[in-house]
């Protein structure tokens, strides 16, 4: 343990009161960025700061005793018997055995019911349940969970979750407000509160075949020898006289199939049009993003001549080396002040780091902890450790360049520059950064103009030029081997028309694809989306529309934190989180401005992942203030 690090003593004391309520020695707690578990004997906590924020420590209490308790109160292998097949059953029935055990210490012990609390409010703010409007924003699972937990506890859900929990209150309470009601006499039995919560599945029309194990399995514990005989007066013509448990689930299977078919249709006449999407069997699945666009009216004619290509590629290694060297003697000029600014950002994400352990490696620090491993198994390898820096946060930043031809001159260079210094420190503080440019491989529609024309110039076409997205930097390439890419925004000809809608799709579905918790996506532009020949044949604001549908969609649907940079143009028309500008020379300032908004709010909110107003209030009411 290195001196002068408050949170070691913490995680000390976190551990061994983990173990203790787990009634576990033998429990092993390890704390981490990556997301919280339990497996076997090893429990995955949060990493708490190096500071220790209140926030933050109810919420790594709250990980460890829900962990201790689940560890103390539940069998694993009742509950897989019990567990029903299908994945939105599975989820239900999760939920509510979670719901159990947390209860068990919650009206046990005060402390407890504090630290879940905190625990239950950063989990349901993290699955953004605060922003639900509808029910399809909701997973059932998740509104059944905190309703089974308020009847157990008699504690409300927390504030964040309360309107979620009111969308499907009146669906699940007359359908199976009763059994509900009944779960209070069963908190301390698994088995039967599994049965019974079963039995609430099947109410809210979430039961399936597998009911028919647990119930064989249950009889076949009470009475396998009454079921045999029966079995043999019920199959006389069976050629020994027996029935095998498995003709029994067959026969009972029927059964249930049939009260299933009668139940749905009562439902259907109960709930009317079965086919509407709030009562359907999609409601409990958050819709994603761009699910619709087929029904947006944006068209393409021919996607043949796209393409999505690295820098490198565009260049020679000797014309692309020239650009960079260009680029670096224009960098001279505004390293001072964007660099400034960077070291700030960097300082607010260092003051941030902590300090962590790896296990199981093998090589490192011998881990003289798990020695006794080589007692009880002499073929048990050595386990070795090795600390590490770890980041307050595991966060992504793609940075999106317009590469049109209104940036020509001043403006690209700038991008580029600013692109170039907040790469490297981001890098420095271990925060992946992604660099992607776009525009179109040729004036005036291209090859696929021409493609159009060749097919007789059918009437809306839609989009009608052939695109180039321009891959800088990867996420996971180092900024030392991508650095001389940078330069090729430099070359002549490069720049030309801008399709926004699509390139911010495409940005949005390389990023969401990425493991990091946290994913920033910053767009920089210098107007709306122009394409001649796509505009020449359809409505004017053509592409406009579909930019604005596209930011719709990331912003209320996805996880993608979107923020945007005008340069001379009022992109807060389109986007909610943004600044414009009025100068290209102001773009370091603002990009930094914005980056250092996004992480600071993180660490006020104690990494719930709540994004605030904040960052885009100053700039909404300061416009120019990047330019101080």
């Amino acid at each position: 343990m290195k001196p002068g690090n408050p949170s070691e003593p913490f995680k000390r004391a976190v551990a061994i009161a983990v173990r203790s309520l787990a009634g576990e020695p033998e429990l092993e707690v390890n704390f981490s960025a990556e997301p919280p578990t339990l497996k076997g004997l090893k429990a995955r906590l949060p990493l708490p700061s190096r500071n220790l924020p209140p926030n933050e420590v109810a919420v790594v209490r709250g990980a460890g005793d829900a962990y201790a308790l689940r560890r103390a109160y539940h069998e694993d292998k009742l509950h897989d018997q019990f567990r029903p097949q299908s994945p939105e059953g599975a989820a239900m029935f999760e939920a509510a055995e979670q719901a159990r055990v947390e209860a068990i210490g919650a009206l046990a012990m005060t402390g407890v019911a504090s630290n879940l609390a905190a625990g239950l409010e950063q989990r349901c703010n993290a699955r953004g349940l605060a922003k639900a409007r509808v029910r399809a924003d909701v997973p059932i699972a998740e509104a059944l969970g905190l309703m089974v937990r308020e009847k157990l506890t008699g504690a409300p859900p927390p504030d964040c979750a309360k309107g979620a929990v009111e969308l499907w209150r009146d669906f699940i309470e007359q359908r199976a407000g009763k059994d509900l009601d009944r779960l209070g006499d069963t908190l301390r039995d698994q088995k039967a509160f599994a049965r019974l919560t079963r039995t609430i599945l099947k109410d809210l029309n979430f039961g399936d075949d597998s009911d028919l194990d647990s119930e064989a399995d249950e009889a076949g514990e009470d009475g396998e020898n009454s079921e045999s005989q029966e079995g043999d007066s019920e199959e006389d013509a069976n050629a020994q006289g027996e029935t095998s448990e498995a003709d029994l689930k067959d026969a009972e299977g029927e059964e249930t199939q049939d009260a299933d078919a009668e139940m749905r249709a009562e439902q259907t006449d109960e709930m009317g049009d079965a086919t509407e999407p709030e009562d359907g069997m999609k409601p409990w699945r958050p819709e994603q993003p761009f699910a619709h666009q087929d029904e947006w009216g944006y068209k393409i004619h021919t996607t043949q001549f796209d393409e999505t290509i690295e820098a490198s590629e565009l260049c020679d290694a000797e014309e692309l080396a020239r650009l960079r060297t260009f680029l670096d003697q224009q960098l001279s000029a505004m390293q001072g002040v964007v660099s400034r600014l960077a070291n700030k950002l960097q300082r607010l994400l260092m003051a941030q780091q902590n300090r962590t352990w790896e296990y199981d490696l093998e090589e490192g620090m011998l881990d003289t902890s798990r020695l006794t491993r080589i007692i009880i198994d002499p073929m048990y390898p050595l386990s070795f450790k090795r600390e590490k820096d770890m980041t307050f946060r595991d966060t992504v930043v793609t940075l999106l360049l317009d590469n049109s031809g209104s940036m020509r001159g001043r403006p690209i260079m700038v991008a580029a520059m600013c692109a170039d210094i907040l790469a490297r420190t981001l890098e420095r503080c271990a925060v992946k950064t992604e660099i992607l440019g776009f525009t179109t491989r040729a004036w005036k529609g291209g090859q696929s103009r021409e493609k159009w024309i060749a097919d007789g110039k059918p009437p809306h076409p839609g989009r009608l030029n052939d695109l180039r997205h321009i891959i800088y930097k990867a996420a996971d390439e180092p900024w030392r081997r991508a650095r001389r890419n940078l330069g090729l925004m430099m070359r002549e000809g490069l720049l030309k028309e801008n399709i926004d809608g699509e390139a911010l799709m495409w940005a949005h579905n390389r990023i969401v694809a990425r493991p990091e918790q946290r994913k920033i996506l910053m767009v920089i532009s210098d107007g709306a989306p122009v394409d001649d020949s796509t505009l020449s044949v359809n409505a004017g604001n053509y592409l406009e529309r579909h930019l604005r549908r596209v930011i719709e969609d990331i912003e209320d649907k996805s996880s993608v934190e979107l923020n945007a940079i005008g340069i001379g143009h009022d992109v807060t028309r389109y986007y909610r989180k943004a600044v414009t500008i009025v100068d290209a020379e102001q773009l370091g300032g603002a990009m930094t401005e914005q980056l250092i908004g996004l992480f600071a709010e993180d660490r006020e909110h104690g990494r719930t992942g709540t994004p605030t107003r904040l960052a885009r209030v100053k700039h909404e009411r300061h416009p120019h203030v990047a330019a101080r």
